[in-house]
C-alpha cells in the first residue's frame, strides 16, 4: 500500500515538473528556463528532477513527444470527420495555428536558431513528425484528395518551406511570425489540393 502511495507521489511531483516546464518554455524560451526555475516553480528538488530527466533537453523531449502525440490524435480525428478534405486542411491549420499561438517568441526564436543539442533534437523531431505527415499525404493521395506528388518531391518542398522559414528578410514583410507561419500553411496545404477543388 505504501508503495502505490509513493508511486502516485513521484508520478504526480514528475507531471508538476514536465507542466511547468511546458509552461516556462512556452512562454520564455528553452535557453532562458534554467533547471533551478523550473524545480523551484515545479516545487521540487533538482535531486527530484534528475531522477526522471537527464537534462532540459530530455524534459524537452518529453513534452515535444505530448505534442506530437496530441496533434497525430487530433489529425486522425479531422481525418474522420464528415466534410471535404479542404475544410479538413483548414481545420488541421486553425489546429496549428492555436497550438503556435500560445507559444512566445523566445520559443520559437530557441527552435530556430538554438544550440546544437537543441538543432539535433528539432530536425529529430522534424524528421519523425515528416514521416508520419507523408503517411497523411500518401493516404489522401488513395482516397483523390491530393494530387500525386512524389514523395521526393514533396520533401524537398518541406525543405525549402523550413528555408523560407528562417529566412529573416522575408520573415520582416509580415507585422508578426503568427502571419508568416499561416502564409507557409496556407501555401503548402492548399496547393496540394487537385485542381478542381480550388
Amino acid at each position: 500500500m505504501n508503495g502505490t502511495r509513493d508511486k502516485k507521489r513521484t508520478s504526480k511531483k514528475r507531471l508538476q515538473i514536465v507542466e511547468t516546464a511546458k509552461d516556462l518554455f512556452m512562454r520564455f524560451g528553452i535557453r532562458r528556463v534554467t533547471i533551478d526555475e523550473i524545480c523551484r516553480t515545479a516545487g521540487a528538488s533538482k535531486m527530484t528532477f534528475y531522477k526522471y530527466f537527464s537534462n532540459k533537453i530530455a524534459l524537452l523531449k518529453e513534452i515535444w513527444n505530448g505534442w506530437l502525440e496530441e496533434g497525430y490524435r487530433r489529425l486522425e480525428e479531422i481525418d474522420g470527420m464528415e466534410i471535404p478534405f479542404r475544410e479538413k486542411l483548414a481545420e488541421i491549420i486553425e489546429y496549428k495555428m492555436n497550438l503556435l499561438s500560445e507559444i512566445g517568441p523566445e520559443f520559437l526564436d530557441d527552435v530556430l536558431h538554438g544550440g546544437e543539442e537543441l538543432r539535433e533534437f528539432v530536425q529529430e523531431m522534424r524528421q519523425r513528425n515528416i514521416l508520419r505527415f507523408m503517411k497523411y499525404v500518401h493516404e489522401a493521395q488513395e482516397r483523390g484528395d491530393m494530387r500525386a506528388i512524389r514523395p521526393e518531391f514533396f520533401l524537398s518542398v518541406l525543405d525549402k518551406i523550413q528555408e523560407l522559414a528562417e529566412d529573416e528578410r522575408l520573415r520582416k514583410l509580415y507585422n508578426d511570425d503568427m502571419e508568416f507561419i499561416r502564409e507557409i500553411q496556407n501555401f503548402l496545404f492548399f496547393g496540394v489540393l487537385p485542381a478542381e477543388t480550388r
